[in-house]
């Protein structure tokens, strides 16, 4: 096609031109109102359906309502007078069928056993909707309509209509610019005969005729200006050409003083301990190299041109043109570390190549020099350094590895020893009891106050156990993360712990707390044992003062709860955490030892940190960290 084109005459092309442009206008033109129409047509059929199913659902309101199945019939017969609808339904707001209506009673009318979503639905020549029936706020049904969908009918119509018009146009256009090419392309015509003319006979003083005074008059002003323009320079060229041979004849001169130049240069060079070479603008080698070909061992006729980057090695090429390209656009020294191969080893070779471009002085690069320095051993060095860094991850990772296997095995230990312990304490305790109320009066006050000792431990033992059956299974509890408003939780397990505490009631002040995201029933039990920690160890005050409060970080959110209680010392801080751990004597405040060990467990689970603050006497703050977004992969 594009040869044809190219072989046809100017006027041919106009031509082209014209009828290719009307066809893409016309083309263009009917694909916009053939979308414009569908599209037109699909919001008023579906519009009208949906006013329908609005119509139905208010006249069958009553009937859904008060279960009148006959009257739904009836409200569905009046679609007779729609004959593009199809079959239409009624259901409950549970979803069943109510009543139906099809208007080809013979055939099955493919009504839905259960309504679909609000909406419509194309499928091929028919469309479905759904419409809710809601009244008050509550859904009482919903309406099912099947219709033709006659769109492609409509646009199989409407394109043939535009086919004719567009057949129409392309013959008006065709006449209209067979008339405009013959006066147009004339004049043209006539240049070009002249120009071949003056390209035969090698005459430049013949000249074009005006003969109109728009674009193509000044074409034809402009070709004889340039025939005068072509007369001078040729006698310039005459000119030119003496004084041309006069420059040769300097520039020997100045050839044979740069090659001596070049003598000292290379000289230089050899003197030097690095690898030394140049290139032209574009990198390729255009003399002899003699440095380049000892540390590789290529000759000449291997390294010229660009055959010098095949002793560079395959991994490292890319990185050298990248580097080689990103010079050219910036005009800068760069550095690049890369593997060559090493002749008098055999070897490839780590090494520093450096480059400096050399400018001309419109400032663009007219030469490369670059170094070569041989960096292998100390590469070698880091990279069995590297190595020996990989073997200890791999056996870090390793030892973490057998060091969860060994917590777990402990874990599973700790929840099958605390579950057997249970029913021997309660024994224990059940026992002590019946003793002390069957046999009160032989044992006396001295048995009886032992009888209650024993009966007191085995409570405390029980407790100790039911914690660490907590503390056992919270390693195999999966964590459920969903948002949660912090400051609601706050205050309901506050409120809970104040009616739960017996000592004074405290100054609990509770500030902005962010919204966090974490398993809901685990966060609740780290909020109540620090809550509840902090009414115990102030409750000894007259005054009794807590407050809980967060400050947002980059990352992550920070909560804390801090009171005016019994504080404690710093030294053993790093004891609190611990199963068991106790600061405090158990005379003096009741516990397991196990609550903060809980805390620390959930916290660390759900990736965040947990620390504490404070002087014997002088209160306490207990801190701990949630990250600010959802989990990535919900664990």
């Amino acid at each position: 096609m594009t040869v044809l084109i190219r072989t046809h005459s100017i006027r041919y092309k106009l031509l082209l031109v014209v009828l290719a442009t009307t066809l893409t206008a016309l083309l263009v033109v009917a694909a916009a109102m053939v979308l414009y129409d569908a599209r037109t047509y699909q919001r008023s059929w579906v519009g009208d359906l949906m006013t329908q199913a609005d119509i139905l659902g208010l006249t069958s309101n009553a009937a859904l309502s008060f279960d009148d199945h006959k009257a739904a019939i009836e409200n569905l017969a009046v679609l007779k007078l729609r004959p593009q609808i199809s079959s239409a339904a009624l259901y409950t707001a549970r979803g069943a069928l109510f009543a139906s209506y099809s208007r080809d009673e013979a055939s099955d009318p493919l009504i839905p056993k259960f309504p679909g979503t609000d909406g419509f639905q194309i499928h091929g020549e028919e469309i479905v909707v759904f419409k809710r029936i809601i009244d008050d706020k509550e859904i009482i049904g919903t309406v099912y309509l099947r219709a033709r969908y006659e769109l492609f009918e409509r646009v199989r119509s409407y394109v043939s209509i535009l086919a004719a018009v567009m057949v129409f146009s392309l013959l008006v256009a065709l006449l209209l610019s067979s008339w405009l090419n013959s006066v147009v392309t004339k004049p043209i015509l006539a240049i070009s005969d002249l120009t071949r003319k003056v390209m035969e006979t090698r005459d430049f003083t013949l000249r074009a005729s005006k003969t109109t005074e728009d674009e193509i008059g000044y074409l034809a002003e402009g070709f004889n200006d340039m025939l005068a323009e072509i007369g001078r320079r040729e006698k310039v060229m005459e000119d030119a050409n003496q004084s041309l041979a006069h420059q040769v004849e300097e520039r020997l001169v100045a050839e044979k003083a740069l090659r001596v130049s070049e003598q000292r240069n290379s000289t230089l060079i050899a003197a030097m301990t690095s690898v030394v070479w140049t290139t032209d603008a574009k990198g390729r080698f255009a003399g002899r190299q003699d440095s380049w070909g000892a540390y590789t061992g290529q000759h000449y006729d291997e390294y010229a041109g660009l055959g010098w980057r095949t002793v560079i090695h395959g991994d490292d090429r890319v990185a050298l043109e990248l580097a080689f390209a990103r010079g050219v656009v910036e005009c800068k020294t760069f550095d690049v570390e890369l593997r060559i191969w090493h002749a008098p080893s055999n070897v490839y070779r780590y090494a520093s190549l450096r480059v400096v471009p050399l400018l001309a002085a419109d400032g663009v690069v007219g030469e490369w020099i670059g170094t070569i320095t041989d960096i292998n051993d100390q590469r070698v060095a880091e990279l069995e350094l590297h190595r020996l860094n990989t073997e200890l991850e791999v056996r870090v990772a390793q030892r973490t590895s057998e060091l969860q296997a060994a917590n777990k095995e402990m874990e599973t230990f700790s929840y099958s020893v605390s579950h057997d312990l249970r029913a021997p304490v309660r024994a224990i305790a059940g026992f002590s009891r019946m003793l002390s109320e069957d046999h009160a009066a032989q044992l006396g006050p001295e048995g009886l106050r032992k009888l209650d000792i024993v009966q007191s431990e085995a409570k405390r033992m029980g407790s100790l156990i039911d914690d660490l059956l907590t503390f056992s299974r919270l390693g195999r509890k999966p964590l459920e993360h969903v948002e949660l408003d912090m400051e609601q939780m706050v205050r309901t397990l506050v409120d809970r712990a104040q009616a739960q505490h017996d000592g004074p009631t405290a100054d609990v002040r509770i500030g902005h707390l962010p919204h966090a995201h974490g398993d809901r029933s685990l966060l609740e039990q780290v909020w109540a044992n620090l809550i509840s920690n902090a009414l115990k160890y102030s409750s000894k005050r007259e005054h009794p003062v807590i407050e809980i409060a967060a400050i947002s970080e980059e990352n992550d959110h920070v909560y804390f709860v801090r009171d005016n209680g019994a504080g404690f010392d710093s030294r053993y801080k790093a004891k609190l955490f611990g199963v068991f751990q106790r600061l405090h004597d158990s005379t003096e405040f009741t516990g397991t030892g196990v609550g903060l060990a809980l805390v620390h467990r959930i916290v660390t689970r759900h990736g965040g940190r947990v620390w504490a603050d404070g002087e014997p006497d002088k209160g306490a703050t207990f801190y701990f960290t949630l990250p600010k977004g959802p989990p990535d992969d919900g664990s």
